[in-house]
């Protein structure tokens, strides 16, 4: 008898018009939105009316859109296998083991998600010997054909990723070209804190870009390190290839130009810096640098830029 019931509960809104199914689920959960559940009722619907074979089918598509990931990640992974055979023995090396540590967390994150989406889907592929109401399991369908799609374009992007990352462990000028872009990256940071440093000169009652040149000085100096560690691994690298390193000489002598420049920064800095500066930010910029002390070569700029955003002083609308 309470299978009986639990069936029916279930199947209460089999036969019904789109727009009856509707009123019935908004009225056991009044918190929903009548036309979601019209949208999510209609992948169910065939004729106008709410069908067994809609929910079947809705499984169905759901299995092919999970299929489409599974294989995508699949991909991913064969392309991460022949980037390590690519690599061999520089696979030791830093600024490739880092890189392929980084792929590898990527492609297995994605890998173990699309799995978890199986097992749901499998779930609910066997709504008929379940008490799930239908509507939960064509839901529960939609949000897994949803994620599975998201993952299907992030197993695809990885993918891409890493086929530029083998690209670049088979071709010396590549590396140089990229690292000559990160310095062309700092030398832009660089004129842009200049000007901020000549502004706080202009005015001595500026503490807030006071602040934020501090702060932006000593990401510099971090990114000054992580660039210099990286041409201390490409050359490496390059020996191992046997290959000349003149282009990654010419990255070498630019960076210590800039070296240069962010120590005189930081010197210009430290002689503008009043004392009631200082005593009101000393603990942001204590706290600031020990979040950067916790990053270690080869760094993501990128994450480096988060943590900046959040130390910067606010600013007025």
């Amino acid at each position: 008898m309470g299978q009986k019931g639990s069936e029916d509960k279930r199947d209460s809104i089999i036969g019904l018009s789109k727009s009856a199914a509707t009123d019935a689920i908004v009225a056991e959960d009044e918190t929903r939105s009548p036309a979601t559940v019209s949208t999510v009722l209609e992948h169910v619907t065939e004729d106008g009316t709410v069908t067994r074979d809609g929910v079947d089918e809705a499984v169905t598509d759901t299995s092919m859109i999970l299929s489409t990931a599974e294989t995508r990640a699949e991909l991913a992974s064969i392309a991460l296998s022949d980037a390590r055979e690519t690599a061999g023995d520089a696979a030791s090396i830093d600024a490739v083991q880092s890189r392929l540590a980084t792929f590898d967390s990527k492609v297995s994150n994605v890998t173990d998600r699309v799995d978890e989406l199986g097992t749901t889907v499998q779930e609910l592929s066997h709504w008929h010997s379940t008490s799930l109401p239908i509507y939960d399991v064509v839901t529960g369908l939609r949000h897994a054909a949803s994620e599975a799609q998201t993952l299907t374009a992030r197993a695809d992007d990885i993918q891409l990723n890493i086929e530029e990352f083998e690209h670049w462990l088979s071709n010396h000028d590549v590396r140089v070209r990229e690292v000559d872009a990160d310095v062309d990256a700092l030398e832009y940071a660089l004129d842009d804190l200049e000007q901020s440093v000549e502004r706080v000169a202009d005015n001595d009652d500026n503490a807030d870009d006071w602040l934020d040149s501090m702060l932006r000085y000593h990401v510099s100096v971090l990114l000054v390190d992580d660039v210099r560690a990286e041409l201390v691994d490409l050359r490496e690298m390059a020996a191992r290839a046997d290959v000349d390193d003149d282009g990654l000489e010419d990255g070498a002598a630019r960076l210590d130009e800039l070296d240069s420049r962010v120590e005189q920064l930081g010197d210009r800095l430290d002689e503008l810096a009043q004392s009631e500066w200082v005593d009101e930010h000393d603990e942001h910029l204590a706290s600031f640098r020990a979040t950067l002390n916790e990053f270690e070569p080869p760094i993501s700029w990128g994450a480096v830029q988060s943590e900046l955003e959040q130390y910067r002083p606010e600013r007025d609308a």
